[in-house]
């Protein structure tokens, strides 16, 4: 009986060693591969934790940020260089963690954060779960992302298995480091041509409760800028629609009024008036978005920033 029982735990023990082996090296192939990507989102984000060319612009937001502004333009009208950081359906979870790693090493001369009307919502867009899921396969090579994202201790035990860090991901990312399927690099920024057949989302959804921690993510990001003295854009980008009257908008102005920030808003400018400048409802096609980039740089220009 006590030779089964030794006999069992070996086996376990040898289990556990064995998964211990196979989990550490998924992790090390794979963090080694994550920064070699040649497309798709996780080129993005390696390009930003580790190119060794720094910007004086960066542009931060949602998709709206990532089709609507175009950094050729901005260095063109502005003679600086400018990188678009946008990532698709991210929020300020997701901007405080790649403004704090930037100011680590670089002090650029501007932030852009193109902001929405409802930010501070509690929604899933923009949520820390968003956040996580494009930063976690960088949590071993850039520790620092964890770290800001203040993670909890369930989820720092869970993301200590390189299988489940990586768990749906691997594929894209092994398949974006050996070949890539996008036709250019124009620095982060992705441009939509025509028009939508339809929108691919509701935009005018009710409104939902205020999350009391992305106010206070956002009085940090504005606090850390002005500490680093780096400057801060707040800009409501154009939309085919009017969602300002909502709690989160007045919230929004109450802060920027506080901390004495420049703030742009184009939600309903009367130069975005034709149809025929928006993909879809809450999106600028790519001709919009070159008449967006040249009216925002002239406004940049004469605001001094």
């Amino acid at each position: 009986m006590e030779f089964k029982k030794k006999r069992l735990l070996l086996q376990i023990g040898i289990v556990i060693m064995a998964f211990t082996l196979i989990d550490w090296a998924f992790g090390k192939y794979f963090d080694s591969k994550v920064v070699e990507t040649n497309c798709g989102a996780y080129k993005k984000i390696s390009d930003y934790f580790f190119s060794n060319k720094k910007y004086d612009l960066i542009i931060l937001g949602n998709s709206r940020a990532v089709h609507q502004y175009i950094p050729t333009v901005f260095e063109k009208k502005l003679h600086t260089s400018a990188l678009n950081a946008g990532m698709e359906g991210t929020g300020l979870y997701y901007y405080n963690v790649l403004i704090r790693y930037y100011l680590q090493s670089h002090q650029p001369k501007l932030f852009i954060i193109d902001i929405n009307n409802r930010e501070l919502e509690a929604s899933i867009v923009g949520d820390k779960y968003t956040a996580v899921k494009f930063l976690v396969p960088y949590f071993n090579v850039v520790p620092e992302t964890k770290e800001i994202l203040n993670l909890s201790l369930i989820e720092r035990i869970c993301f200590t298995s390189n299988l489940y860090r990586y768990n749906t991901k691997f594929y894209n990312i092994y398949r974006n480091s050996a070949q890539c399927f996008e036709d250019s690099d124009f620095k982060g920024y992705s441009p939509f041509y025509g028009n939508a057949k339809r929108d691919i989302r509701i935009y005018e959804d009710s409104a939902k409760p205020i999350d009391s921690e992305r106010i206070s993510l956002l009085s940090s990001i504005i606090e850390e800028c002005k500490k680093k003295n780096v400057k801060l854009l707040f800009v409501f980008s154009p939309k085919q629609f009017d969602d300002r009257r909502t709690p989160s908008r007045t919230i929004l102005n109450s802060i920027f009024k506080k901390y004495d920030l420049d703030v742009l808003d184009f939600t309903t400018d009367s130069q975005f008036k034709n149809n025929s400048l928006f993909y879809d409802a809450a999106h600028l096609n790519h001709d919009g978005a070159t008449i967006y980039s040249k009216l925002l740089s002239n406004k940049i220009k004469s605001l001094q920033l």
